[in-house]
């Protein structure tokens, strides 16, 4: 190792979780009070828009036997989705029913839904 790599190593520092974070929000800060725009990537975007979509769907509360039945039965081309009202993903598992990736969608949504408990009248928030 050269000695110019020895001395770059000593002056480096452990920071903890903490202090980035606060470093983070501190420049966030000045660069809104600067007028300084923080530009985001197009992948990033496109994951923070679904994510920003998803956590402020509203969710509908559905019988969670037709739902459970719908998903084993048509679950292939998404009439669990339909009945929950994701017409989107409804249709996404229609078109690509034939590749076999919407049964797999299918089996995880039960293994997402069967722990879920129901109310007093059967239904659950989706």
């Amino acid at each position: 190792m050269s000695k110019k790599h020895k001395q770059n190593t000593s002056y480096q520092q452990d920071v903890s979780i903490d202090d980035y974070l606060a470093a983070d929000a501190e420049l966030k800060a000045l660069r809104k009070e600067h007028g300084i725009e923080e530009k985001e990537g197009k992948i990033s975007h496109l994951i923070s828009s679904f994510f920003e979509r998803r956590d402020a769907r509203e969710k509908v509360l559905v019988n969670k036997k037709k739902h459970l039945l719908l998903a084993l039965f048509l679950g292939w081309c998404g009439g669990h989705r339909f009945h929950a009202k994701q017409y989107v993903l409804g249709v996404l598992y229609l078109v690509f029913f034939w590749t076999g990736v919407p049964m797999a969608m299918t089996i995880i949504d039960l293994m997402q839904i069967i722990p879920i408990p129901a109310d007093e009248n059967g239904d659950i928030l989706i």
